[in-house]
């Protein structure tokens, strides 16, 4: 088979999108399809690719987040898709990208599947939050644009069966889930946890949180750091870690330090994705205060390397987390029942702990790449 996936962030970009095409990639070439990425790009980006079957097409930054960019005219993806004989067009892009993927799959007449990645209403309104009339009537006219362009579609995807009821619930229709897939020869239980807990200086008893991803505002983490503050006074011994990188960076490095966290939250910037297993198998605890998550990548992979959650109880985090099994759920937005779930966590006993990083594995470890591909190729069957 012949797939063609048109999305709007790739290489050299990297986010739970990005990682969950290259997965794609390798195992469906692994079981000899052949997957073509069609994405926005720069020049640079153009030139500096080196993969035959990727085709990027000139794009600007999109304003609220310049890292990714909306392609100026991807229409001209058709004449790729046609040379490339796409059995099969893979739309995992809503914006510009997203519209090449329905011209070339008219033009090629072959079916038009959609995942959908992003709880773009939600994420793209969080930066007007302080105009609430203006944010509501935005999302509102967000999710009836959802609405229009998914009815193009043959068939969509969602990663949980939350996101699958959201997309049902606003008038999308033939939506199945298909999780997407945790690469668990990269990510799994048996990755020694001391290099990063010795780079780091961590002292005898200190426990070590990670929050991983996008650093962006609809992320929440100035729940996180406010919570960091608590934690302090209640003189629990602990360092926070944020990876990544995002629009909300210098508004955090500011909110740390006016509170006086400067030694004990810090944020590293991009982190080699080489790396982050490390930094997972070191956490005591992953945690995350997103209330957008369609489904979290990033958590299920420190998941698969023993973290236990502490998360918003939000959106498709309750779908991995359970409480109590796994890790802990606090009430978003709330500092305070964080920093409580924390505490709970890390001071649990030693035997607690160990069940607790156990089922997290467990579970992540349940959503391979290789099984989201068997249920990728399950979904297509039914519109081929």
């Amino acid at each position: 088979m012949r797939i063609g996936f048109f999305t709007d962030s790739y290489l050299p970009n990297i986010d739970g999108v990005v990682a969950t095409l290259l997965g794609y990639k390798r195992e469906l070439a692994r079981r000899g399809h052949k997957a073509f990425v069609f994405t926005s790009g720069t020049r640079s980006d153009r030139e500096l690719n080196r993969d035959p079957s990727v085709f990027y097409y000139d794009a600007i930054p999109f304003p609220a987040y310049p890292a990714y960019k909306l392609a100026v005219f991807p229409f001209s993806a058709s004449r790729e898709a046609k040379r490339c004989r796409l059995d099969i067009v893979h739309s995992h892009a809503i914006t510009m990208m997203g519209f090449g993927s329905v011209k070339a799959a008219r033009d090629l007449n072959v079916p038009l599947v959609g995942t959908f990645h992003t709880m773009l209403p939600l994420a793209a309104t969080s930066y007007y939050k302080k105009y609430r009339l203006a944010s509501t009537l935005a999302r509102n006219v967000m999710w009836q644009g959802v609405k229009v362009f998914y009815g193009y579609f043959d068939l969509v995807t969602a990663p949980t069966k939350t996101v699958a009821k959201i997309l049902e619930e606003k008038g999308v229709h033939n939506v199945v889930v298909v999780p997407n897939g945790v690469d668990t020869r990269k990510y799994h239980p048996g990755i020694d946890r001391e290099p990063v807990r010795k780079m780091m200086g961590l002292a005898r008893g200190e426990k070590l949180l990670v929050c991983a991803g996008r650093v962006s505002y609809e992320k929440n983490i100035d729940v996180l750091v406010r919570a960091c503050r608590i934690l302090r006074a209640r003189n629990e011994k602990f360092r926070m870690v944020i990876t990544g990188d995002g629009p909300a960076a210098g508004t955090l490095r500011q909110q740390i330090s006016a509170l006086g966290l400067g030694d004990a939250v810090t944020l590293i910037g991009f982190c080699p994705s080489y790396e982050l297993p490390y930094y997972y198998a070191a956490a005591d605890a992953i945690v995350t205060a997103s209330t957008f998550e369609t489904q979290g990548l990033a958590m299920l992979e420190a998941m698969a390397c023993g973290a236990p959650v502490v998360g918003a109880d939000s959106l498709a985090i309750p779908e991995a987390v359970k409480d109590g099994y796994n890790g802990y759920l606090f009430e978003p937005g709330n500092s305070a029942d964080c920093a409580e779930k924390i505490c709970k966590l890390i001071n649990a006993p030693k035997a607690r702990l160990a069940a607790l990083s156990r089922h997290a594995s467990d579970f992540a470890m349940s959503m391979s790449m290789e099984d989201s591909t068997d249920r990728l190729l399950n979904a297509y069957s039914e519109v081929l």
